[in-house]
């Protein structure tokens, strides 16, 4: 069994995402860490991690910093890095900084699983490529959903409105509003209770 560390010190979305891999990677064990100086500490308790996804908005040391610190005190270990940006330079720095996949929150999460698995086989990973990885439908509906939607989600989970959505994630109203639109469409949903049900069921929540 593969093992990947998640280091984002959102607890919602780290939740979020390790659940989401957790449903559609059975074969694989997922940890979580709140900062990269606790990701230093979980690799150094778990020396079979084998990825490790690193958000670029972290406290202290910010995701660039830990890619190339990762690399240096565990040179074995892949790194990818994830972002709420789409920005080109983002996707430099990350691999000029050694990280071997770029993870961006606009991508679905069968896509970030396709992107996992091409990393875990010792392959190259970058955004074009799992759009077209992503392309066939899944049979579970929350593969559908972007990572952003599962933060959303998450937030739905906690009873968070709209505006509260838009205000922790740093987003429009209007983007929140969205989003939930967009939950609601993948889920088959008619309100948030319906939505976070679904979630419950399926194991993301």
């Amino acid at each position: 069994m593969q093992t990947i560390l998640i280091v984002d010190d959102h607890p919602l979305y780290r939740e979020g995402m390790m659940s989401a891999l957790r449903a559609q990677m059975a074969d694989v064990e997922v940890l979580g860490a709140d900062s990269a100086e606790e990701g230093l500490r979980v690799l150094v308790r778990h020396p079979d991690v084998d990825l490790v996804l690193i958000d670029v908005r972290l406290p202290g040391m910010d995701g660039f910093a830990a890619l190339a610190l990762y690399g240096e005190r565990f040179p074995t270990v892949s790194r990818m890095l994830v972002s709420g940006s789409d920005e080109p330079q983002y996707l430099t720095r990350a691999f000029a900084a050694g990280a071997s996949g770029y993870i961006p929150k606009s991508m679905s999460v069968r896509e970030v699983t396709a992107a996992i698995r091409r990393v875990l086989d010792g392959g190259v990973s970058v955004p074009e490529d799992n759009a077209r990885a992503g392309a066939a439908r899944a049979q579970d509906p929350m593969a559908h959903l972007t990572l952003r939607q599962i933060e959303v989600l998450r937030l739905l989970g906690e009873g968070y409105t709209n505006k509260e959505i838009a205000k922790d994630l740093r987003i429009t109203e209007r983007t929140a509003k969205a989003h939930v639109a967009a939950i609601f469409q993948a889920l088959g949903a008619d309100n948030r209770t319906q939505a976070v049900l679904s979630a419950q069921r399926n194991g993301y929540l």
